[in-house]
């Protein structure tokens, strides 16, 4: 008996991923008496500033995903440890200072907050 041989033949496109990242930038000005001491801070949602320098309206802060977002906190253009923003809501943020701080009076505050709506198109096999 012969011995017969299968040849598949199959075409595949390769799967498509994108993060499709969004990134907010909000800015306020550290106020009179600035932020002293080990302490937490809240920061109402219209006292922060958006991209355009529009004031943030009520209940206008957008927060990071929970599972596909981050913020970066930067003050007087230092990066701050990442336990610093302690939470952000779409009234308010919280900052948070461990160690002893002095941040004078004038001194801006950005918050830059990113998310990601990460999707994923399947490999389509034919053949």
């Amino acid at each position: 008996m012969a011995t017969s041989l299968l040849k598949l033949t199959m075409t595949a496109t390769a799967p498509t991923t994108k993060a499709n990242p969004t990134t907010l930038r909000y800015f306020n000005t550290a106020p009179t008496g600035g932020y002293t001491g080990s302490a937490t801070y809240t920061i109402d949602d219209v006292n922060w500033l958006n991209d355009a320098g529009v004031t943030v309206s009520e209940h206008g802060l957008v927060p990071a995903a929970t599972d596909n977002g981050s913020y970066l906190l930067f003050i007087n253009g230092e990066l701050q440890e990442g336990n610093v923003v302690t939470g952000v809501t779409i009234d308010d943020v919280t900052i948070t200072f461990g160690e002893s701080t002095d941040i004078d009076e004038g001194k801006i505050l950005a918050l830059v907050v990113s998310n990601f709506g990460p999707t994923t198109t399947a490999p389509d096999i034919t053949g």
